[in-house]
């Protein structure tokens, strides 16, 4: 496993490219899918933050009275399809909605978690067309339970959707080191990642998945979220978190 995003809901995309620009980060128009199109924030170890909003058709009042009625997130769950979870994505405020794993075998991977007694969603299959005509495609599959992430595997090359040559950024950030969930119920959320992200966690074995530190703290007015992203500077660094989008942003030193 891998971590390999962070979704971000935004009600602007352009406004939001902006912001994170001002910022320091090289925002990559990603193109569209579906009833979104959105931005990308890559880092070196290709990871990134997904900038996510609905197409202007879907912010219509028809649209919206439909959304915020529970219409389509019915008929997803009645299907017991993953578009039950993709769909709260875009029905709340905006911030900071999802994560995503990357996998190599998300049948396998799904298998071993509905033995650990998880009600699996079903998989769907999608694409997205990137601005410059090309298509990349990818699986996602997963649970109802937002303490798990997502999970993704790749059906077109990962260079295709996830480009190196745009994780080059301003502000120097580097690779994504550590993500921190903050919920009322972190002991909960730890226990289910250690078991079910295989990775062994503790006081001396920290949650990675993949090269991300995973960590969990209580609720905090400083935001549900916050990365820590490597970058060469010397001191710690706390980007503005009001053009963050209520994602809590800290530059850190590489060889801390």
């Amino acid at each position: 496993m891998q971590f390999d995003h962070l979704v971000i809901f935004v009600a602007d995309l352009d406004s939001a490219i902006n912001d994170f620009t001002d910022l320091g980060f090289n925002v990559t128009r990603g193109g569209s899918h579906g009833l979104t199109e959105n931005a990308l924030i890559i880092f070196a170890n290709q990871s990134y933050i997904e900038l996510l909003a609905l197409k202007p058709f879907y912010t219509n009042p028809l649209m919206a009275i439909a959304n915020r009625l529970g219409i389509l997130q019915w008929q997803s769950e009645r299907k017991g399809s993953l578009y039950c979870r993709l769909l709260r994505w875009v029905n709340g405020d905006v911030g900071p909605v999802d994560c995503c794993v990357r996998v190599t075998d998300l049948e396998a991977t799904l298998e071993r978690w509905k033995e650990g007694g998880l009600d699996i969603l079903n998989s769907e299959t999608f694409a997205r067309e990137r601005t410059d005509g090309e298509i990349v495609r990818w699986h996602l599959g997963g649970v109802k339970n937002h303490r798990l992430p997502i999970l993704l595997q790749d059906i077109t090359a990962l260079d295709q959707r996830v480009p190196l040559a745009d994780a080059v950024h301003a502000n120097q950030g580097a690779e994504l080191r550590e993500v921190q969930f903050a919920l009322a119920d972190s002991g909960v959320a730890r226990d289910m990642a250690s078991r079910f992200l295989g990775a062994k966690s503790g006081a001396d074995n920290p949650l990675m998945v993949g090269d991300v530190k995973i960590s969990f703290a209580e609720q905090s007015v400083q935001g549900k979220l916050c990365l820590s992203i490597a970058y060469p500077g010397k001191q710690v660094k706390q980007l503005d978190i009001g053009k963050a989008y209520g994602l809590s942003i800290k530059l850190v030193p590489a060889l801390s």
